[in-house]
């Protein structure tokens, strides 16, 4: 099963499955550079269990991927209908926001206090996912009565992890982690801020960026001396060989 069908069997988002596997909750194959494959006999044991691993639940139950509000409002002649309408289209947008930021809290959390090990790469390539999945919601909802960004105090100068904090003993281009900490620096600053559109526009420039950094490590540049790290130096560790 692909994770997408695994996501639709379990009733869950794909970026949440995907954490299943990067923390090892759930067994699966790679099958190419992004792809993962699981057995139906994960759907059957987990379903067995009881449902999801030991994560917690996410605060609302989540809606399909690609959402559109698309009902026809009533007219505002009829008060009580109309109302109604705004209330449901309030609900949607709460439940969406919510759900988007749980994803990003547990894209996250799995990578703070972690190791450079051979699921570095994946953890990047997670966040990167609930980044731009998050961005999406934002746009989705920002026209939506009822939304609005409300800033979060000492958002700036943020790290998202330890693993990912600047100067840690992260492996991979120099260049491209440098865009990294640029891009978290804004970041930080926009969700300081009020402006749901810069949080959003900032969340895709994050994923951009974390992409990439997945990308050059799962394809690292050789060298004659080893395999290239953050500021040209090899790497002892054998990381880039294994993620």
């Amino acid at each position: 099963m692909t994770v997408a069908e695994f996501a639709e069997a379990m009733r869950m988002r794909p970026v949440t499955v995907r954490s299943w596997i990067t923390k090892g909750q759930l067994k699966a194959t790679r099958a190419g550079q992004r792809k993962w494959l699981v057995r139906r006999s994960e759907l059957t044991r987990m379903l067995e269990a009881g449902g999801a691993p030991s994560v917690p639940p996410p605060p609302v139950a989540a809606s399909e991927e690609g959402w559109r509000f698309d009902e026809t409002p009533p007219p505002e002649s009829d008060d009580l209908a109309y109302e109604q309408w705004v209330d449901r289209r309030r609900e949607r947008v709460a439940t969406e926001v919510s759900v988007a930021a749980y994803e990003w809290e547990i894209a996250l959390e799995q990578s703070r206090m972690a190791p450079p090990d051979a699921r570095f790469a994946s953890r990047i390539r997670h966040v990167a996912e609930a980044a731009s999945a998050r961005a999406i919601t934002i746009k989705d909802c920002i026209d939506e009565p009822g939304f609005e960004w409300k800033p979060i105090p000492g958002a700036a100068g943020m790290t998202l992890s330890y693993e990912l904090r600047p100067g840690g003993n992260r492996p991979g281009p120099k260049d491209t982690w440098d865009r990294f900490d640029r891009v978290v620096a804004r970041l930080g600053a926009a969700m300081e801020g009020s402006s749901a559109s810069t949080v959003a526009g900032t969340l895709e420039d994050l994923s951009s960026a974390m992409r990439d950094l997945a990308n050059s490590l799962e394809n690292p540049p050789l060298r004659a001396s080893g395999l290239e790290v953050a500021g040209g130096a090899a790497d002892p560790s054998g990381v880039y060989g294994s993620v």
